[in-house]
């Protein structure tokens, strides 16, 4: 039998082979972790100058002593991440790779508790075992998230976290600690809702189906333990939504089509249409989301195969009895419930972050996929159909993976919008000048990137750094270092002084070269005048 791999190889090379590929895994999610995508995006400074604030004095931007939600521009962040990073700014430094850092080890913990998860529902099936770090490990979709400092990657780990959870305890003979695992369950359930706005509403969402699905006698007082649980972690959020009434809405209601005029009749059209774009192949195989902050234009969101293997895996879960489960339907309605929040926005859909939960169902099942491929009768077929899987899989990771460091790099300076804002900003300084002035283009969002890199660069000189607005007159130039942004290049070059102009590209690489493969212009300039 194909499976006599299993006995072929010692537990010492099981381990061997698990840790070669981990290995593999945490080498592409920290190469060049700092530099691409290039360029800080004005979310992620945001980020990392509140959690640098934080890990120094305990207090946001605002001066507010440990929040419980971040404000920034408009906007009320989620804690969990930004207190991550805080976290790793004390025990490391501050700087751009350890803010992107607090992502790669929250992606780490979702592939920790899936592996876990698929290792329970599989019997620790070697074969499965590979199979779920090499989609999980690579997953376009998971990849690119992981790479930049967002908030969502921690809502992908906890959720994952969860669901291991719910099958501990309902599924698995844990005997008097049951009730450790259901409160545990509902307190992860709860906290998950501090983790990314569209939690708001999944997470509660995923309490009901809990319900829904284990209502037995049996289960009352496991179900009861993790609502007492997840209704514990409701305090800090009913505490800041009564002190701060509308806050946490505020962003909703900007982006969603539900307090417009149009009739019920067509904001229902319209959610059917964006729920249904989510589970389209143009978004899951082919494109991805539009935005290359969130994919990378190549491929969808995630590999064709792992579509294919969960086509199948959906089918055979709910046809065969052998592997027909309420755990199964558990999954099932969380999978068709987490694209509704996403559903429900106007612009940006399909969103590749708030429909990130999405793909983890979808790649659960491709594993009762693929489970079905490990049980085919004739030896043979099975052999092939095995080594096709890994094949295919492989082609597809190395094709992303290619791309996604020699085509997507140069590409994601437009998407980021700040590269090589730190350098500019440390030439600026290093000129020496009375004043340095900044120029937003976008004049409340950009300033998230002067504060983070004003903190981290270092100024002996004490330089004062002004923002100004270049529709307003003519600023005073004379000896003063003008920092500005490429799409205000025509207003800076009305002004009549002699300057110093510096500018900095992305250096590219040989394979770059090679490919022919230009960098785009820098998105930051810096002019020294007389």
């Amino acid at each position: 039998m194909f499976f006599y791999l299993l006995n072929f190889f010692s537990n010492k090379r099981l381990i061997f082979i698990i840790s070669a590929l981990l290995l593999c895994i945490f080498v592409a999610h920290l190469f060049d972790l700092d530099s691409i995508p290039a360029g800080f995006y004005q979310d992620e400074s945001s980020i990392a100058y509140n959690a640098a604030l934080i890990a120094q004095t305990g207090k946001d931007e605002y001066n507010i002593r440990f929040p419980i939600y971040f404000k920034s521009f408009g906007d009320y962040k989620a804690p969990i991440y930004i207190y991550t990073v805080a976290l790793i700014f004390k025990l490391l430094g501050v700087s751009e790779f350890n803010s992107r850092l607090a992502s790669f080890i929250f992606y780490i913990l979702a592939l920790i508790f899936t592996f876990l998860l698929i290792r329970i529902i599989f019997k620790k099936n070697f074969l499965m075992e590979i199979y779920i770090l090499l989609t999980f490990g690579f997953l376009p979709h998971f990849f690119t998230i992981s790479r930049i400092s967002f908030e969502v990657i921690s809502q992908l780990a906890l959720i994952s976290l969860v669901v291991l959870l719910v099958k501990l305890t309902f599924h698995a003979k844990t005997g008097q600690v049951w009730w450790i695992n259901s409160l545990f369950c509902g307190l992860i359930l709860g906290v998950s809702l501090y983790s990314y706005p569209t939690a708001r509403l999944l997470t509660p969402l995923m309490l009901i189906s809990l319900w829904v699905v284990y209502f037995q006698k049996k289960n009352i007082q496991k179900l009861a333990l993790i609502t007492i649980g997840f209704v514990g972690t409701l305090i800090p959020y009913i505490t800041f939504a009564v002190n701060n009434p509308g806050a946490l809405s505020a962003r909703f209601q900007t982006i969603t089509y539900l307090y417009s005029s149009i009739s019920p009749t067509k904001k229902i059209s319209i959610f059917l249409y964006n729920y249904l774009r989510y589970f389209s192949p143009d978004f899951l195989t082919k494109y991805g989301d539009s935005n290359l902050r969130h994919s990378t234009g190549y491929g969808g969101v995630i590999f064709s195969i792992t579509f294919f293997l969960f086509l199948i895996g959906l089918i055979s879960t709910f046809y065969y009895r052998k592997v027909f489960s309420r755990f199964n339907i558990f999954l099932l309605i969380n999978m068709m419930v987490s694209p509704i929040a996403g559903s429900l926005t106007a612009n940006g859909v399909p969103h590749a972050l708030r429909g990130i939960l999405l793909s983890y169902y979808i790649l659960i099942f491709s594993c009762y996929g693929f489970q079905l491929i490990l049980s085919i009768k004739r030896y043979r077929t099975r052999k092939i159909m095995i080594i096709c899987t890994y094949i295919i899989i492989s082609l597809e990771i190395i094709g992303y993976t290619c791309n996604y460091f020699i085509d997507y790099a140069p590409k994601s300076i437009e998407a980021m919008e700040s590269f090589n804002f730190k350098k500019s900003l440390q030439t600026a300084i290093d000129h020496s000048p009375e004043e340095i002035l900044f120029a937003p283009y976008y004049f409340s969002h950009e300033k998230a990137h002067l504060k983070f890199y004003s903190y981290l660069i270092k100024n002996p000189h004490n330089i004062p750094i002004k923002i100004i607005h270049l529709d307003e007159s003519v600023p005073k130039l004379e000896n003063r270092c003008l920092l500005y942004y490429t799409r205000s290049e025509s207003k800076v070059s009305k002004f009549p002084y002699s300057f110093t102009d510096f500018r900095s590209e992305m250096e590219m690489s040989k394979i770059q070269k090679l490919l022919n493969i230009h960098p785009p212009n820098a998105r930051t300039r810096v002019r020294c005048f007389q």
